[in-house]
């Protein structure tokens, strides 16, 4: 249907535009893809039995608790216990133990857990520095510094 063969008037031998879209090529595509699923759907089906084993999952583990550091003018914070610059490391492993019992005994598990420093924007950040290196004398690499939300 994509042009008219005879039209009632105009130029000898030109075809006029006919606006009607060309369905046939697109029926035919349908079709051949309908005798390929027709084909290959008896195939995917398969009257094997097979005694699958069962599954056994173990449910997730609660993540452990995060550990926190707060750092102000006022001093340093494990959790909401004040601490002395010198025993930051020591404390903070404690309260990482424990924050997560079921790894309290692995100590390579314990270092491992990502350790959240809050600090006041006045501060100076030589005190967070501080913080950082006491956290890293101590063993922990994994620290994240956190920042106050404000676009609510």
């Amino acid at each position: 249907m994509a042009g008219k063969l005879s039209s009632g008037g105009g130029k000898r031998g030109g075809l006029d535009v006919n606006a009607d879209p060309n369905v046939i090529p697109f029926i035919d595509i349908m079709l051949v893809l309908l005798i390929i699923f027709m084909i290959a759907a008896p195939i995917s089906s398969v009257d094997i039995e097979v005694s699958m084993p069962d599954a056994r999952i173990m449910p997730s583990q609660r993540p452990p608790r995060p550990t926190w550091i707060s750092v102000n003018n006022d001093g340093v914070f494990v959790m909401n216990d004040a601490v002395d610059l010198n025993s930051l490391g020591d404390r903070t492993y404690d309260a990482v133990r424990e924050n997560s019992p079921l790894i309290a005994n692995d100590e390579y598990e314990v270092l491992d857990q990502r350790i959240y420093i809050r600090a006041d924007g006045d501060l100076a950040y030589r005190e967070v520095v501080r913080v950082m290196n006491q956290l890293q004398n101590r063993g922990f690499t994994k620290i994240g510094l956190v920042a106050e939300d404000r676009r609510r």
